[in-house]
Formats: structure tokens, C-alpha cells, sequence
């Protein structure tokens, strides 16, 4: 038992959008967050060869994920009322890849906030230490949860 929430308790996702399984470690202002990537959830067969590569797209998806969590747990309100949207990143190196089988182990970094805009960087790694993706600067925004809907949609 680590102590941390469940991450799905605290961002607005389930299965299967959610990519992050647990909270490893949490200080102010940093994370360390890890998702098993399973065969399963890879379309893959368990006798293959090689098994099936997690998509880098879903990487990208996961570290941002645990950014949000990092925005949850720092800020102590109730995530629920917050909708966290992706703004941009830059320098991301994507170095390797993840197999079915294997710990994606991401560890992120708040670099600033202002407002409604947070900026991190980070580094996400299997959990034998080989390096995936490295972020030199991902910018989120949150939102009011009811923000996104459609103007004038007659709802």
C-alpha cells in the first residue's frame, strides 16, 4: 500500500482512456506515476515472439496523465471540477519503446503555473531504467469541467 489515491479517483477517465495505474512517489511539485503495459490491452497474442509495442502516442498520453495527477494532488481540490487539456510540448524525445510486459514509470516535474496554465518536463522510463520519451516542456490548461460543451447547442 503506498499511501497515494487511486488514480483513477482523481482524473475524470476509466478504463480503458486511463493510463496510469499507480502513484509511486509524490512531493510538491513532483511525481513518479507507473502504467503496466499488458499484453492484453495490446491486441497481442502471449505467444508471440515479440510481444506488441505500447504506441508512443499512448506514452505521450500516460506521462501527460501523470502530470495531471501531480495538478491534482498539489492543488488538494476536488479534481472532478477541473477538466485538464493538453496545450502543447516541445523537445519531446521519444527513445525507445515499451513492450506488453513491461513498467512504464514516469517521472514529472511542475516548472511553473500561472493562473490556469501549468507547465512540466519529465522523463518516462521502463522499470529496468531504459529511457522512452524525455519531455522538456509540456503546457496544460485547466478548465471548469462544463466549459467544453457547446455554445448556443440548445442543451
Amino acid at each position: 500500500m503506498t499511501g497515494y489515491p487511486d488514480p483513477a479517483d482523481l482524473l475524470p477517465y476509466g478504463h480503458p482512456a486511463l493510463q496510469v495505474d499507480r502513484i509511486l512517489a509524490h512531493l510538491p511539485g513532483a511525481l513518479t506515476a507507473v502504467k503496466a503495459v499488458s499484453q492484453h490491452e495490446l491486441g497481442g497474442h502471449l505467444g508471440s515472439r515479440r510481444p506488441a509495442r505500447f504506441p508512443s502516442t499512448l506514452v505521450l498520453e500516460s506521462f501527460l496523465q501523470a502530470c495531471g495527477l501531480l495538478i491534482a494532488l498539489d492543488a488538494g481540490t476536488n479534481p472532478h471540477n477541473q477538466l485538464l487539456v493538453f496545450g502543447s510540448a516541445r523537445n519531446l524525445h521519444f527513445e525507445g519503446s515499451v513492450r506488453a510486459g513491461e513498467l512504464l514509470v514516469h517521472s514529472v516535474e511542475l516548472l511553473d503555473t500561472h493562473e490556469d496554465t501549468t507547465v512540466f518536463s519529465g522523463v518516462s522510463r521502463t522499470g529496468d531504467g531504459r529511457t522512452v520519451l524525455t519531455v522538456e516542456r509540456a503546457i496544460t490548461l485547466s478548465r471548469p469541467s462544463g466549459s467544453l460543451t457547446a455554445a448556443g447547442s440548445g442543451d
